[in-house]
């Protein structure tokens, strides 16, 4: 079924594709990255030395440009389930689809389109390829969702800039409820190097509890140097106890030849993340506060494809939990392919 799905998928997109070249002008693009990697060490002996090569991307754009008001994308996306246990072929869906309206500085979008939880932020970071950001790592958002946004600039100068958006909440999801998400970056960008924004999102959720997050950020970012600065915190409202997580996050990255970058990030969790097992392709221990420490270095051997040899490494405090041991130390070693076209 996954084959057949992924053959309808794109017989689909290439056919809305060909029918919207008529009508103005679109390009096709791809992504994919991956790693080959190697469970040294882990909290799970389950998963301990696990080794091989993983996708955790593979993108297929298309961009299209109606006229100077209109545009368009549309996004397949694949990946290797990244859990330890499953088998079965790449997990693939629609990432993007969406209508864009721009009048100057103001841009309306409708349909499955990026959020403002950790757009600015990813930019920023520049590693995607590398590692998700904080937020997108820990699962608290989600990159994607379905509803309306707008983002724009307030002032001429494009030094004032917000993103907001409502949206269903579910990211690629159907909805199957009356209850909404509302996002909202605000943002300042005093040089075209620096970007400082504040943001908050409340979901109005049916089941689980409602949640709200919120986070400040500065960041510089230029040709030979990238620095990062994040607080997030979010508060999940649960039957029982209330669940919140906060999460500190640094990061550098200096070019030390123009094809050559050091990078380095810590990521102080000061809570327990109940969904930490979840996370794919290094799950965490769901039961105590830890450290999450990456570095490496990223050769790029052309514009489009680099190489990156890293390590990945959480340390854990004690438990939240009293009398539960202290977990081992995750250690992954990867060796990380990039390329677009």
């Amino acid at each position: 079924m996954g084959l057949k799905r992924v053959f309808m998928i794109g017989l689909a997109v290439l056919a809305l594709a060909s029918g919207l070249a008529h009508a103005g002008e679109g390009k096709f693009s791809a992504e994919v990255f991956g790693d080959v990697y190697w469970v040294a060490a882990d909290h799970d002996s389950a998963i301990e030395d696990m080794n091989g090569l993983w996708f955790r991307r593979i993108n297929l754009t298309y961009d299209h440009t109606f006229d100077d008001a209109f545009s368009a994308r549309i996004r397949l996306e694949a990946m290797t389930p990244g859990d330890f246990k499953s088998k079965e072929l790449m997990l693939t869906f629609v990432k993007d689809a969406w209508i864009k309206w721009t009048s100057g500085n103001q841009n309306v979008l409708l349909g499955l389109s990026p959020t403002p939880t950790w757009s600015l932020v990813e930019d920023m970071w520049g590693l995607r390829a590398i590692e998700k950001v904080p937020a997108e790592l820990q699962r608290l958002g989600a990159s994607r969702d379905m509803g309306i946004a707008g983002l724009g600039y307030f002032d001429a100068g494009k030094k004032f800039g917000y993103h907001a958006m409502v949206g269903n909440g579910n990211a690629q999801v159907g909805e199957t409820d009356a209850k909404k998400k509302g996002y909202l970056g605000l943002r300042y960008r005093p040089t075209e190097a620096w970007g400082i924004e504040v943001y908050g999102d409340y979901e109005d959720r049916i089941d689980s509890g409602d949640r709200r997050t919120i986070h400040g950020f500065a960041g510089y970012k230029a040709a030979k140097l990238r620095v990062g600065l994040q607080y997030i915190d979010q508060l999940r409202k649960e039957t029982g106890e209330d669940v919140e997580l906060r999460i500190l996050s640094g990061w550098i990255e200096k070019a030390v030849t123009d094809k050559t970058w050091l990078y380095a990030r810590v990521d102080r969790n000061f809570d327990a993340n109940p969904e930490g097992n979840r996370i794919a392709y290094i799950p965490f221990d769901p039961t105590a506060p830890n450290y999450f420490i990456l570095g490496g270095v990223d050769f790029w051997v052309r514009d489009n494809i680099d190489f990156s040899p890293n390590v990945e490494v959480v340390v854990y405090d004690e438990p939240e939990i009293a009398g539960l041991p202290t977990p081992d130390t995750d250690v992954i070693p990867r060796f990380t392919f990039h390329f677009t076209f």
